[in-house]
C-alpha cells in the first residue's frame, strides 16, 4: 500500500510539472507584472452648432413672444416652433437661444420715426 501511495504521488507531481510548462508559467516573461491599465482618459469636448447661411441665433429678451420675434425677423411662428423643437408657441423664456430660419430683420418705419421725432 505504501508503495502505491508514493507512486501515485510522483505521478501527480509529474503531471503538475507538465501542465505548468504547457501553460507557460515557468517562462520568466510570464512572471513579470504588467503596469495597471488606465481606465479613464481626460478629454475635452467642444460643442459647435452649424447654422445655415441666412439663419440667425436670437436670444429671447424679457417680454418677448414668438409672435413678436417672428414679426421682427419676417418669419412665421410655426417656422420658429419647428426649427427649435418647441412644445408650443408659449414655451420660451428670457435668455433662451432660438434659431431663426432665413431671418430678415424687418424695421417698422412708422415706429422708427415715432421714436426719433422730437
Amino acid at each position: 500500500m505504501r508503495y502505491l501511495g508514493r507512486t501515485s504521488g510522483l505521478l501527480l507531481v509529474g503531471a503538475l510539472a507538465v501542465g505548468a510548462a504547457a501553460c507557460g508559467t515557468t517562462d520568466p516573461a510570464s512572471q513579470e507584472r504588467l503596469p495597471p491599465i488606465r481606465t479613464t482618459i481626460a478629454t475635452t469636448t467642444t460643442t459647435t452648432t452649424t447654422i445655415p447661411p441666412g439663419d440667425v441665433v436670437y436670444v429671447v429678451q424679457r417680454g418677448d413672444t414668438l409672435g413678436k420675434i417672428a414679426e421682427r425677423f419676417g418669419v412665421t411662428v410655426i417656422a420658429l416652433v419647428e426649427r427649435n423643437g418647441l412644445a408650443s408657441a408659449d414655451a420660451i423664456e428670457a435668455g433662451q437661444r432660438l434659431e431663426v430660419p432665413e431671418a430678415k430683420l424687418v424695421i417698422d418705419d412708422a415706429a422708427a420715426t415715432a421714436t426719433s421725432a422730437p
